[in-house]
């Protein structure tokens, strides 16, 4: 038996016996469109022309559509990401992936681990495109009660393709949209009374663009050849998928719908041959451009609470692994073991109201074709709040290239801000953004903050040794410089928080105990003195060799004692941040 199953075993008798015993009255439907960004859904306003999409557009004028949601630019990452509640750097998916690949660890945990012990049915119909370790049964291995639909990243044809049946392969010749829905139909009805979860995962409108039945659109396709006008094509398709979610939801038996809680979401941008102007085909899927990462996601039902509205808060595919879950019951942190790192982070008070404060103030993406992520050239992250975007690419010699981009003014993102002198706001912004992506990557990071104070003709500073780094089981040696024979002794104080100390806020004017001028950076832990020279003193931290620390902060300052800088006779430095890395 695989590994995954015996796992699930012990979960549903450890982890869920409180969720068995609580009730999880709604359905969900978690509907994935291929290649279908915010361009090819009508209710965005963001195409040109986008195809008609009434159906996703009736689900947002009764829900909450969110307009800054963040993928993968390609499609397995953003799959792996939502079904594990986990970034591609720590699962090892970073690109599409290719038909015969591996896939997930089986160390992995999966939605449908999580939802199955608590009682929930869970299906997935449609695409996989996470891995063929375990053949044809992968999916069901993998933890889904029920798969029926495709194992690979595109169909040979919408009109002739392998179908997957719970580890048995035929040959459909069904149109694959018409046959998602019909399954989807299936499972429900099989269902029964059971909550139940369905990842309804299209294959539309990803290629090959082929004209589908005429009954499910009405784009003009007449003396078209979709190899050298595909747009058209890929319209057809996009609303050809709508109007079968509408025969999906108009077929549910409307109490059924009415417990359903139902989720929309595209897996990455719209392909480079199918965008139209404003959108650009170079910063489209397949990259970390907006144009290959914003897509559209759209909640209704009965978690959704209050008027229909726009979400502007960041949100991330990632995210749905918790969001799903609670919406069926299932603490997904205390579902997944202790030791797994987790990225979800839950919007589904989101949901609730509107106003609701930020699940997260910023979000990570990234693609990657080795191993590691960022070890290749070409792999790429990025890392955003709700205002600033930085992406960071490896390029062939594998240095690292820069891009700070203002989406407030530069949506379209034409000018990299990191080519000229930043402006404070653009600095600290560029702070911001570094410091968040050391704490989710691991990388060591450091940067000097605040101002020091002088006197006595001294004006001494705190900075890293050059070749010191805040790793994990290393020493993180900084220098303090400036100094003279003036200096009886220097301290250096250490701490985890630089917000407050003691319940006041820092920095802390230091002018009342006499040091004119200085001020208190950090809320000190820890303090000792410097070995030091007659310009020079070293502040030398260790740093345990454990995981738990990686990506937490540490702060340090220095005071060096000179009588007659001030009436204390002791100066302060600045102060030195520090992200500890992996």
């Amino acid at each position: 038996m695989h590994h995954r199953l015996l796992r699930a075993g012990l979960l549903g008798a450890i982890a869920f016996v409180p969720a068995l015993a609580a009730q999880t009255p709604a359905n969900t439907l978690l509907i994935v469109a291929d290649d279908v960004g915010i361009d090819g859904i009508g209710c965005y306003a963001a195409g040109a022309a986008p195809p008609p999409t009434p159906t996703i557009d009736a689900l947002a004028a009764r829900g909450v559509r969110f307009t800054q949601a963040i993928v993968c630019p390609t499609c397995s990452p953003t799959r792996a990401s939502l079904l594990t509640g986990r970034h591609g750097f720590r699962t090892g998916i970073g690109m599409a992936l290719g038909n015969n690949a591996p896939g997930l660890a089986g160390t992995e945990t999966l939605l449908p681990e999580l939802l199955g012990p608590a009682g929930v049915r869970t299906g997935l119909v449609g695409k996989w495109h996470l891995g063929t370790d375990l053949g044809a049964a992968t999916p069901v291995a993998e933890g889904f009660a029920v798969f029926t639909g495709a194992l690979g990243g595109a169909l040979p044809s919408y009109f002739q393709w392998p179908k997957v049946e719970n580890g048995t392969t035929s040959m459909s010749i069904a149109y694959a949209t018409t046959d998602t829905v019909d399954e989807a139909l299936q499972f429900v009805q099989q269902s029964g009374a059971q909550p139940w979860f369905l990842m309804l995962s299209f294959h539309a409108g990803h290629s090959p663009y082929q004209a589908p039945p005429a009954a499910l659109h009405t784009q003009n396709l007449a003396g078209l050849d979709p190899n050298t006008t595909p747009i058209p094509f890929y319209k057809a398709m996009v609303q050809a998928m709508d109007t079968e979610l509408g025969r999906l939801l108009a077929t549910l038996p409307a109490a059924t719908l009415a417990n359903t809680n139902i989720v929309f979401l595209g897996d990455n941008g719209t392909a480079s041959g199918v965008v139209e102007a404003p959108f650009d085909p170079a910063r489209s899927k397949g990259t970390l451009y907006q144009g290959g990462v914003v897509v559209p996601l759209i909640a209704a039902g009965p978690a959704v609470l209050g008027a229909p509205r726009t979400e502007a808060n960041l949100v991330h595919a990632v995210d749905l692994f918790a969001t799903l879950a609670a919406l069926q019951g299932v603490d997904a942190r205390a579902a997944v073991p202790a030791t797994t790192v987790l990225d979800a982070v839950s919007f589904a008070p989101l949901l609730t109201a509107a106003g609701q404060p930020a699940p997260r103030p910023f979000v990570y993406s990234q693609e990657f074709a080795g191993s590691t992520a960022m070890t290749v050239g070409g792999d790429a992250e990025l890392i955003r709040d709700s205002r600033w975007t930085l992406l960071r690419t490896v390029r062939p010699n594998l240095t690292i290239r820069e891009e700070l981009y203002d989406l407030t003014v530069d949506p379209g993102q034409a000018s990299n801000l990191l080519l000229a002198p930043l402006s404070s706001a653009a600095g600290a912004a560029y702070t911001a953004l570094r410091r968040e992506l050391a704490r989710v990557r691991g990388y060591p990071w450091a940067t000097s903050y605040g101002t020091g104070c002088s006197g006595a003709s001294l004006a001494p500073t705190l900075a890293v040794l050059a070749a010191s780094s805040p790793t994990i089981g290393s020493t993180f040696v900084l220098r303090v410089e400036g100094l003279s024979s003036a200096v009886s002794a220097t301290l250096g104080a250490v701490g985890l928080d630089a917000a407050s100390w003691h319940g006041t806020p820092l920095p802390l004017d230091l002018g009342a105990i006499g040091m004119t001028g200085c001020s208190l950076l950090l809320a000190p832990v820890s303090t000792e003195v410097l070995s030091s020279t007659a310009v020079t003193a070293v502040l030398a931290v260790p740093l345990p060799n454990s995981a738990a620390i990686v990506g937490l902060s540490l702060y340090a300052q220095a005071f060096p004692l000179v009588a007659g800088a001030n009436p204390a006779g002791v100066l302060a430095t600045n102060g030195v941040e520090a992200v500890i890395g992996s």
